[in-house]
């Protein structure tokens, strides 16, 4: 494990150095798992930092941030819009047009005279505001453990997960009381505005797992699955490079080593995945951008292949 880790961590700051980050944020590298759906908003300038240059995706979103990046992501009029009637957010507010605009779309559900807009928004609130928002429709049979039917807010949950802008966490649920944060509202923000962020699923019946992947992936990769040998499988993919080298390039792979061939692959620089019954899953990586030849490291290919790379890292990490 000691060994992976070295070369993992090698192979991180290769990439990371490689290609710095284009959005503005110092707090948001090109590794970070939100860093193509923040760079996509901050470009569209539909989402702004803090004054020290950060953007804090750790952070909870406040509501009156929710509110406002809403209005500005669905371009709404903010002239002449009746007054919500918040006792604690007058038109004196820097938000107060946002927020009277969101209101008067029926965007965010008017529950008292207080709006308390420093308060978390919620993965609920923030389903019902993009379902409507970009008028999602439910179908399919999703179901989230902790999501009854009965929930307020529950064909605005199901209807975002049939349009593949949220999967829910491993265990099955989705966490409907829980804060956003604002890496997270960023993502389910970009999914909603734009297809190419959204998933598409890719099922192995060879290795016997389910991964999510984004759209912009569909055709810029590879999927080859073969056997190894006896009790050893595994999936790779390949970057399809189109303007430089005009061939396909290793970016990943999922290996899945049944438990008695373990001893074999002792100390290789292997990230482990998961275990399902008798067989371990595990992750692995170029050791270095097949562009470092000939000084090619900041082409657009360069740039598209390390962005696939740190996204497809991240998407492996999920497999169910």
């Amino acid at each position: 494990m000691k060994k992976y880790l070295a070369v993992f961590s090698a192979m991180l700051l290769f990439f990371s150095s490689a290609l710095m980050a284009s959005a503005e944020f110092k707090d948001v590298r090109n590794t970070h798992w939100a860093f193509d759906e923040i760079t996509y908003l901050t470009d569209n300038k539909v989402i702004n930092g803090y004054t020290d240059g950060t953007f804090r995706p750790q952070e909870d979103l406040t509501r009156v941030q929710a509110m406002t990046l809403m209005a500005k992501v669905l371009k709404l009029n903010l002239s002449n819009r009746p007054n919500p009637g918040f006792k604690d957010i007058t038109p004196s507010h820097g938000s107060y047009k946002y927020v009277a605009a969101v209101m008067d779309e029926g965007l965010f559900p008017k529950k008292s005279h207080y709006l308390d807009p420093y308060k978390p928004m919620t993965r609920s609130y923030m389903a019902n505001m993009l379902a409507k928002g970009f008028g999602l429709k439910a179908s399919g049979t999703y179901v989230f453990k902790d999501v009854s039917s009965k929930h307020w807010a529950y064909q605005s949950i199901k209807a975002l997960a049939s349009n593949n802008i949220t999967l829910g966490y491993k265990d099955g649920t989705f966490r409907p009381n829980a804060a956003v944060t604002r890496a997270q509202f960023a993502t389910f923000l970009a999914k909603a505005k734009e297809k190419q962020f959204r998933t598409f699923p890719y099922y192995s019946q060879k290795l016997v797992y389910k991964i999510q992947l984004p759209n912009y992936m569909k055709n810029k990769i590879t999927i080859k699955e073969r056997k190894v040998k006896d009790y050893v499988y595994t999936t790779e993919f390949f970057y399809k490079d189109t303007t430089n080298k005009k061939k396909e390039l290793f970016i990943g792979s999922i290996r899945k080593i049944h438990k008695s061939k373990m001893p074999e692959y002792k100390g290789a620089p292997f990230d482990p995945l998961k275990i399902k019954g008798d067989y371990h899953y595990f992750y692995q990586g170029p050791t270095e951008s097949p562009y470092i030849m000939n000084g090619q490291l900041n082409s657009p290919e360069a740039k598209e292949f390390s962005k696939i790379y740190f996204k497809l890292n991240h998407m492996i990490k999920g497999i169910q």
